[in-house]
């Protein structure tokens, strides 16, 4: 009897030890990356990558820890940047001249025509009105995008123009030069377009520049007369901070679904998706969109987004609007339903790309390298809420941190077992 009591005594203490909590090891993660840092900073800082979505165990990236040379756990936290806001828009009035002349005229003396030379020696246009005779049409127009000497950086030009009694697309050509002699085209694509479509009106008034051009601008139609007359254009410039680079990932693997125009798939982790592309297969492709996600097979969808979606080709030149802002979700299952009434996206599959902004993953740098990023455990929690860098100014911050660290590529540790939940056993 002593001694059975001295036996469940023992299994006793060994259930509790095997449910107390210990420090995670190496060998408790299914993969790892090699980090290699490039400087001797006491912090470090790099995007999260692909992999470590593609193999960690929890949505919230709780099984993910870093380890020093000797194996030692170092103190990390993860941060999610936030969106980039759009910038703030400036929208300047050109200079705006009509070219009017027969169809066999020259541009070049259409728009010599309406320059003079100022006392600088520089050239810029008259600003008296021109009128066209009654044999003459409208071949394009002539912009003078900036006065000055210094040079604006344009984005793009906006388009306007009085709602037409019938839908059009013109393809037009693109034409800079400094001096109104010498003509270069501009390589972009420039389409401009007002269809209808299912009770939407479908506009296309932007030409994007990027802010390369010169100081005029020459816009005449591909081939064929102007649509129709503008009545302005705009020049948009905009201030904001460089764009955060984004991540993105292609869907190869899409199932219809059992729905007309339904696709079901799957994104590679818990990403946090903030945009998707959704390109048809099929040229001349227009149809309305819907996305849903959710976060497990059995839970109900959820509406992330709505659009129309188009591919259309113009002699050429592709005019097309194919993204669906889904503001920021890491579910990993999704649905797109299309208008299948009006064909949908035809018989081919479409394809889907995902565009992310990763965390940004920062580690203490304590004790020797070579540091390893470990990833993937079932038996990781969730990482208690903190910061590093909690009371240090913001310019302290960006000298205590770099981001001069090179990842390498992910290998196995303990492999998938690392993922297997093990059994425990109420012995009591």
């Amino acid at each position: 009897m002593r001694f059975f009591c001295l036996i469940l005594a023992l299994l006793s203490c060994g259930a509790l030890l095997a449910e107390s909590p210990r420090e995670l090891e190496k060998g408790d993660f299914a993969w790892g990356i090699q980090l290699e840092p490039g400087t001797g900073s006491p912090l470090y800082q790099l995007p999260l990558p692909l992999a470590v979505y593609q193999g960690v165990s929890r949505a919230d990236l709780g099984d993910l820890r870093l380890f020093n040379g000797k194996g030692h756990l170092l103190p990390h936290e993860l941060s999610l940047p936030t969106l980039q806001l759009p910038g703030r828009e400036r929208r300047q009035p050109v200079a705006l001249f009509p070219l009017y002349g027969s169809r066999e005229a020259d541009l070049q003396l259409l728009s010599m025509r309406i320059s003079r030379s100022n006392p600088a020696g520089s050239m810029s246009l008259e600003q008296h009105q021109i009128q066209r005779t009654r044999d003459e049409v409208l071949r394009g127009y002539l912009l003078q995008l900036w006065q000055g000497d210094q040079r604006p950086a344009i984005q793009r030009l906006q388009l306007h123009w009085p709602e037409p009694p019938q839908g059009f697309i013109q393809r037009l050509k693109l034409e800079q030069s400094d001096d109104l002699d010498q003509w270069r085209p501009v390589a972009v694509p420039a389409v401009m377009a007002d269809l209808a479509y299912a009770g939407e009106r479908l506009v296309k008034a932007e030409i994007q520049l990027n802010g390369q051009t010169q100081r005029f601008l020459r816009l005449t139609p591909a081939e064929g007369d102007m649509p129709l007359e503008l009545t302005a254009i705009d020049a948009v410039m905009i201030d904001s901070s460089p764009p955060r680079p984004q991540e993105e990932a292609v869907i190869e693997t899409i199932h219809r679904g059992e729905q007309a125009g339904e696709y079901l798939f799957e994104i590679p982790g818990p990403l946090p998706v903030n945009r998707m592309d959704l390109l048809p297969a099929e040229p001349n492709t227009l149809t309305r969109a819907t996305l849903y996600s959710r976060a497990t097979v059995d839970a109900p969808w959820v509406r992330r987004s709505q659009g129309t979606i188009y591919r259309l080709l113009l002699q050429g030149t592709p005019l097309e609007q194919t993204a669906l802002s889904v503001g920021r979700v890491n579910d990993r299952y999704w649905r797109l339903l299309v208008d299948a009434a009006g064909g949908g996206l035809g018989e081919q599959k479409p394809l889907l790309r995902v565009s992310w902004i990763p965390h940004q993953l920062r580690f203490s740098a304590r004790g020797e390298g070579p540091f390893l990023l470990a990833y993937g455990s079932v038996l990781a929690g969730p990482n208690l809420p903190g910061s590093l860098l909690s009371g240090f100014s913001q310019s302290e911050q960006q000298r205590l941190v770099s981001e001069q660290i090179t990842a390498g590529q992910a290998f196995a540790l303990a492999g998938p077992a690392a993922l297997t939940p093990q059994r425990v056993y109420d012995w009591k």
